[in-house]
């Protein structure tokens, strides 16, 4: 193991923490703002000498925050992991910067140190200057405080906030449904048997209603399955389950989103529908 300080290959910060494995042509960095990850040499020849888009470095700090292991970078990843990768609204990356400064809480009142520089992906910011405009919207709502004396400190240095009672209402409203996506989960079997059904029913249904239909197979990832299935359904409006064909996976879906008080909506192909779970039968009467 070869160990050195480099410019991250991802966000061009210098002085970053990596880890060499030349046997198998792969180096693990550490980036105070991208996070931890790590990036094959294929990949790393394709990136050159310019900084990566703001989503891509926000996917990979978002995975540090919720504490899912590390992504492995290829060229697949860079070729088309961005495709699939949210388009937040202003709006949205607020509650985003909140709900991620709510993880980093111990306890209410607890402090949290935003550093602009290394933070900005916290907000799925495109630099220092938006995260700052998004931390002083949240103060001006009363769901931030800033702890130090001077309530106009907010700077491009460092900030010391806190979350306020109304804060904490806040995220306590908005912690059962995503009311930031516009997202549809969609389980169902991947059997090629139903693929038009999906591309050509379900997908286009969702589409024509307002919202993005999302299955799990439908994007390229770089996470384990289990954890990127649990985290789209979290970011995700309502969800529809498919059951035809009788996955023990899609009524597991649907259950885990009905525990989050999440909309299910039932679907089965009418041959199919007799031998459907009798506690989901009720929805097809």
């Amino acid at each position: 193991m070869n160990q050195q300080q480099i410019i991250c290959p991802i966000c061009l910060l210098d002085n970053q923490q990596s880890t060499s494995d030349d046997s198998i042509h792969v180096t693990y960095i550490t980036c105070e703002r991208c996070g931890r990850f790590s990036i094959v040499r294929t990949a790393h020849a394709m990136l050159g000498s310019e900084k990566q888009g703001y989503r891509l470095i926000a996917w990979i700090r978002d995975l540090k925050e919720k504490g899912a292991e590390p992504p492995e970078i290829t060229s697949y990843v860079l070729k088309n992991i961005e495709k699939g990768l949210p388009e937040y609204s202003p709006t949205q990356k607020q509650l985003v910067l909140l709900r991620n400064i709510e993880r980093r809480t111990k306890f209410p009142g607890k402090n949290v140190l935003i550093v602009p520089e290394h933070d900005y992906p916290l907000s799925w910011a495109t630099n220092e200057e938006e995260l700052i405009y998004y931390l002083r919207n949240l103060v001006e709502r009363n769901l931030l405080r800033l702890s130090s004396k001077d309530h106009e400190a907010i700077n491009n240095l460092l900030n010391i906030v806190e979350i306020t009672s109304s804060g904490w209402e806040f995220l306590e409203k908005n912690s059962k449904i995503a009311s930031i996506s516009d997202q549809a989960f969609v389980a169902m079997s991947f059997s090629p048997d139903l693929e038009l059904v999906w591309k050509n029913g379900i997908k286009k249904a969702i589409e024509k209603a307002g919202y993005k239909a999302y299955r799990v197979d439908s994007e390229p990832h770089a996470d384990r399955i289990d954890i990127k299935i649990i985290t789209e359904i979290k970011n995700s409006r309502f969800l529809v389950a498919d059951v035809t064909e009788q996955k023990q996976r899609v009524y597991f879906e649907a259950g885990y989103a009905l525990g989050l008080g999440l909309p299910v909506l039932w679907l089965c192909r009418r041959d199919d529908l007799e031998n459907a779970h009798f506690d989901t039968s009720i929805a097809f009467q």
